[in-house]
């Protein structure tokens, strides 16, 4: 990191797509970049308008988590390491015409540069998805990304050998499909973040609309709003907007 460069920032694009840079790293999640009548919001960066990236990451194989036939048209893809959370995911991006693809099991740690790593950290998995947190560490912060986080006592385990974060990037509208819960609600995405003692919450992944009778929305931004009591910092971003924190 530079003298005075913040030590992590956050640019919001769409549902739970970020860039989170850290250090020397920029990192993309979750790759979104459609404009769907399922969300009430649509990306405004565009896949030309992306910075050279240091990785991307995947937290599942659900089309709105992992939209890579858009990022066919981006110009480093034969360099761009990428890490998936289980194998079928690696076809599509392969297919975009990404050449270095890993699977990244639970627990698996990965160097980005010299100065940042990546860890897959324990979420769930049901019916055979497979779904997987990430940890991205620098001598500076530590970031958490939960693309569609659920699961509070995987990282309750974590958190029993693993260090604090200085920001939680995760889901908060609770949704269901056909009534099964698939992301925490967001009290529990509050209570996360106090679980892995992170001062800062970035919500994410909360533009669902709800499709009845298959998908329900449970919560808003505005239940975010009234379950925080004070403790941690809700920086709340619109599609495209940075948040960087303070060196």
């Amino acid at each position: 990191m530079t003298s005075g460069s913040p030590p992590w920032a956050v640019t919001r694009i769409a549902n739970a797509c970020v860039l989170l840079e850290i250090a020397d790293a920029v990192v993309l999640t979750d790759p979104w970049f459609v404009k769907s009548w399922a969300f009430n919001e649509h990306a405004t960066v565009t896949v030309e308008d992306l910075p050279r990236l240091t990785a991307i990451i995947g937290s599942h194989w659900v089309r709105d988590h992992w939209g890579m036939a858009e990022l066919a048209t981006y110009a480093h893809r034969a360099e761009t390491p990428v890490y998936v959370a289980c194998e079928n995911m690696v076809e599509r991006a392969t297919q975009a015409g990404f050449a270095n693809v890993e699977v990244l099991a639970w627990g698996e740690q990965r160097r980005l540069t010299d100065l940042v790593s990546i860890e897959a950290v324990e979420d769930h998995e049901r019916k055979g998805l497979i779904t997987t947190n990430y940890a991205l560490t620098s001598p500076d912060a530590r970031i958490f990304y939960g693309g569609e986080t659920l699961e509070l006592a995987a990282l309750e385990r974590y958190r029993e050998s693993g260090d604090a974060f200085d920001a939680a990037v995760g889901p908060i509208n609770g949704m269901r499909l056909l009534g099964r819960q698939l992301v925490v609600t967001a009290g529990e995405m509050v209570e996360a973040t106090r679980i892995l003692e992170a001062p800062v919450l970035v919500p994410i992944h909360y533009a669902h609309r709800s499709i009845w009778p298959f998908v329900k929305v449970g919560c808003s931004i505005g239940d975010l709003r009234a379950v925080q009591e004070g403790d941690i910092e809700i920086v709340e971003l619109q599609p495209g907007e940075r948040y960087a924190a303070t060196p």
